[in-house]
């Protein structure tokens, strides 16, 4: 081992613990991580690491360790306050490791270290080193307001800063805490992440002026950080490139507000194919105005989708018909109750048909969504990439998919863009999209997959026609 990563290994196995009390020991790549901020090695920093790498942890311990060394200011940004929290709970657990920290640190009279040590919660630690003081705040860069957070970063005014998860700050966040790193002779950036969207930290990425390191899965493998064949196995997984190669998305895939198209065109024409229904039927009915709008009906069985209805000039009444005589055969119907879906719903129910109302912005209990909306598109991509079929009479209508586009937001769930947004870009409401959708819906989640997706998977395997050889059926 280099001697000077030997150095770094001892220094942190000297002071700090792991879970169980004993010794902290960082891998090679760990301790250059955790020596670039520490030694303040290069002005600029652009770092990315493969998920649950334990860079907030590394972050946390270097930043500790210098301001408790040095009489300096840092301030660490993070997309989202739940992610500031974490790095600033990595702080305080450690600050009681040793006596070298602890002694150091400064309490407010309004609070306690029994009371720290117990909350793990404070945006502000202080430390008296010598005749200074050494400093550490955190700032989320979720706010209702942006110009809230640039005027804390501005009042702030520190020479050294974090940016954690940086592709998910925006840019205009970014834009102010490079201004306010200009007020300091001395100043130090530096940059970590997964390389999420094609913003600033791209730039950064391709900057000669950043010192760049890189920690991917294969290095980690070498470190047995991670296993091979767990790695394996997340290969099939979504954002593996993402989160364990450290690749940006394609150009072609992602827009600057990091927005990636739900299919790609080639997944969507090899799903184009007539073949017959088997397994459960669904029936997802998207209502709408008459209009530019169209009231969409689209029949969903364990393998098959089609169109039943497109119509933009039925009203309410109609549609309640059409409901009532198209969905005669099918027990499970789903129907958009939002909005102009409301009084639809309410008429089904008056009329004794067992209809689910879908309220798409409802909560997932999946953690990994940001609402029903973005589980349902999830879930229907999932279905396609494993061999779904879709039929080739309404092609130009599924066409619709491709306007579907998600991205991860700054708490890491998946999120489906809003259709204002898809407005604002000049495209109509997906209909046939969101009907489609609401087939997947499960009002009571809490397996990965269904069991209706279960049946299919297996009818699939066993035909030998699952596009994805390797998926395997996988319950929470």
């Amino acid at each position: 081992m280099n001697p000077s990563i030997q150095r770094i290994q001892d220094l942190v196995k000297s002071l700090y613990k792991d879970g169980s009390g004993a010794p902290l020991v960082l891998t090679p790549s760990q301790c250059e991580l955790f020596e670039l901020i520490f030694k303040k090695k290069y002005h600029r920093n652009h770092i990315m690491t493969h998920t649950q790498y334990g860079k907030s942890l590394i972050t946390a311990l270097a930043v500790l360790t210098r301001v408790s060394t040095f009489p300096e200011k840092w301030c660490i940004v993070a997309p989202s306050e739940k992610k500031a929290k974490i790095i600033m709970g990595y702080l305080i657990e450690h600050v009681f490791d040793n006596e070298y920290t602890k002694k150091k640190l400064e309490i407010s009279k309004e609070s306690s270290l029994d009371r720290l040590r117990r909350e793990r919660s404070s945006s502000r630690l202080t430390f008296k080193v010598g005749d200074g003081i050494g400093e550490v705040s955190i700032l989320s860069a979720e706010a209702r307001r942006t110009a809230d957070v640039e005027n804390a970063l501005m009042g702030f005014g520190s020479p050294n800063l974090i940016e954690d998860e940086s592709a998910l700050i925006p840019d205009v966040v970014h834009s102010t805490a490079m201004r306010m790193l200009g007020g300091y002779h001395d100043n130090y950036l530096f940059k970590i992440g997964n390389p999420f969207r094609r913003n600033h930290f791209l730039r950064s990425f391709n900057d000669p002026l950043y010192n760049k390191f890189i920690v991917d899965w294969e290095r980690s493998v070498g470190e047995g950080r991670l296993m091979a064949d767990f790695v394996e196995e997340m290969k099939k997984e979504a954002f593996f490139d993402i989160m364990y190669e450290c690749k940006f998305p394609d150009e072609d895939m992602i827009d600057d507000q990091g927005w990636v198209a739900l299919l790609k065109e080639a997944e969507l024409v090899a799903a184009l194919d007539d073949v017959p229904h088997f397994g459960e039927e669904r029936l997802g009915v998207d209502p709408a105005d008459s209009g530019a709008n169209s009231s969409v009906m689209v029949k969903r069985s364990d393998g098959y989708a089609e169109i039943l209805l497109r119509s933009a000039s039925l009203d309410l009444m109609g549609l309640c018909g059409q409901v009532h005589q198209i969905g005669k055969k099918i027990d499970a119907k789903y129907i958009d109750k939002v909005g102009v879906g409301a009084g639809a719903y309410g008429r089904l129910k008056e009329q004794g048909v067992h209809i689910f109302g879908v309220n798409a912005g409802e909560r997932s209990s999946d953690h990994r969504y940001y609402n029903k909306r973005a589980e349902m598109f999830w879930r229907l991509r999932d279905w396609i990439k494993a061999g779904g079929r879709l039929s080739k009479k309404d092609e130009v209508h599924w066409r619709e998919l491709l306007n579907i586009k998600y991205k991860v937001d700054s708490s890491g769930k998946i999120k489906i863009i809003p259709k204002i947004e898809l407005l604002r870009q000049g495209i109509e409401s997906p209909d046939v999209a969101d009907a489609l959708s609401l087939t997947f819906y499960n009002p009571m989640r809490t397996q990965l997959i269904s069991e209706d997706e279960k049946r299919f998977y297996l009818h699939m395997k066993k035909k030998g026609k699952l596009v994805n050889k390797n998926f395997k059926l996988k319950m929470a």
